[in-house]
């Protein structure tokens, strides 16, 4: 099957993927540090990372849905994640665990859709996926049991937000930007 075949321009174009993705999650580690110097004297710390965990998932939905290939989400993200961590991330080699997990829960999106569709649906699959699979991992990871209910509800739906927009919203501008200069270069 076509899905489970991967060619040589597949796994280049993957590549790049990561090396892109992976300096956009060292730029988010940078807004990180500043959003926790904005919100820890309102107690806000740990919003911090629900805001941007978005932009820490995104590689994952973009070579899911620019590479149709069984596993291309979950290898995007683990890539850009190792990417980001040999650009000397300061969250270090734990940004692999994480991202394999973010990718899995993408993969969960796609994976529920049979790797037949490649549209919003599929996105949102992977928006949920991923956001499930993170904060349960986070939860115990933080410490997140330690705050009230209401707390954790918060930071949860701030995730899921954040993951939306990136995973679902962002990506397919950045999907329907590149098949438009594709679609460009195959007219010429």
């Amino acid at each position: 099957m076509e899905k489970f075949k991967w060619a040589l321009p597949d796994v280049i174009f993957l590549a790049f993927l990561a090396f892109l993705f992976g300096a956009v999650f060292m730029g988010a580690g940078v807004l990180y540090a500043v959003l926790v110097s904005l919100l820890t004297p309102f107690g806000l710390t740990p919003f911090a990372n629900e805001i941007l965990f978005g932009m820490w998932t995104i590689a994952a939905p973009v070579a899911g849905m620019l590479i149709p290939k069984v596993g291309s989400a979950l290898l995007g993200e683990v890539f850009a994640a190792l990417a980001e961590m040999l650009y000397g991330s300061y969250f270090g080699a734990g940004v692999l665990l994480s991202g394999l997990i973010q990718g899995l829960g993408t993969e969960a999106g796609f994976f529920v859709t049979k790797y037949e569709r490649y549209d919003t649906t599929t996105l949102v699959y992977g928006a949920i996926g991923t956001t499930v699979f993170s904060f349960a991992f986070e939860f115990f990871k933080f410490g997140y049991a330690t705050y009230g209910l209401g707390f954790v509800v918060a930071l949860f739906l701030v995730r899921l937000i954040s993951v939306t927009f990136f995973g679902v919203f962002l990506t397919k501008q950045i999907v329907s930007l590149f098949n438009r200069v594709q679609a460009k270069g195959l007219a010429q």
